[in-house]
């Protein structure tokens, strides 16, 4: 399981930070800043395309 891990207190915001992980190994796979939340669901179906849309949920943090 992919999670995309998104820090929504900045909703609406620029300069979101964000981190993707691998929930089973804990291992952080790519971290980094979105300019603004769009980002975050563009990145987030990207990720569905690659790793299956069963293994990928976004949380909100």
């Amino acid at each position: 399981m992919i999670l995309l891990k998104v820090d929504d207190r900045k909703f609406g915001k620029s300069n979101i930070k964000y981190s993707i992980v691998n929930k089973e190994t804990d291992e952080l796979i790519n971290s980094g800043v979105f300019e603004e939340f769009g980002e975050a669901s563009d990145k987030y179906y990207e990720l569905k395309d690659e790793y299956g849309s069963s293994n990928v949920k976004m949380v909100l943090k």
